[in-house]
């Protein structure tokens, strides 16, 4: 997939001036892909924006254009497991790359920490599958509506 962009992209830390965007994000992805979690989420609120917070000063990264935030990674270590809690990109940046180069700095950013495995799970219905399928993660089981995946990620 050929990255068509005529403004140069930059990865970077998150800022929490980029919260605002990360929830419209979040509560878009809830609303389009799981409605009937939607409610929940609400109501957990106080606790994802604590968690965000809480990933900022390292493992919550951002990638933009001319200063403006096209999508975010973020992620949590466990051990040698490194969890990909969150991935999104900008719904009319999507299909361009973006998301694989989010993903991509997911596993280069986790290896130095310890990591030895990347791990994530995606809802059934959504098309990101694809992209985990496509840079080598396996189907490793099923959590509710959740495929589960997995990469063996290679020392540097």
């Amino acid at each position: 997939m050929l990255l068509s962009m005529t403004v140069p992209t930059r990865l970077r830390l998150a800022e929490v001036s980029d919260l605002p965007f990360i929830f419209r994000q979040e509560r878009e992805y809830m609303e389009t892909i799981e409605p009937e979690a939607h409610q929940g989420w609400m109501a957990a609120l106080d606790l994802n924006l604590a968690f965000w917070i809480d990933c900022l000063p390292h493992t919550l990264f951002c990638i933009d254009a001319d200063g403006q935030p096209l999508g975010y990674a973020m992620w949590c270590l466990d051990g040698d497991a490194a969890t990909l809690v969150s991935i999104n990109v900008l719904g009319s940046r999507r299909r361009q790359g973006l998301g694989r180069l989010l993903l991509d700095a997911f596993e280069e950013r986790v290896r130095p920490n310890g990591a030895r495995v990347a791990e994530l799970g995606v809802h059934r219905t959504n098309q990101a599958r694809l992209l985990y399928q496509g840079a080598g993660y396996e189907t490793t089981g099923q959590d509710g509506d959740y495929v589960l995946f997995s990469k063996a990620l290679r020392e540097s």
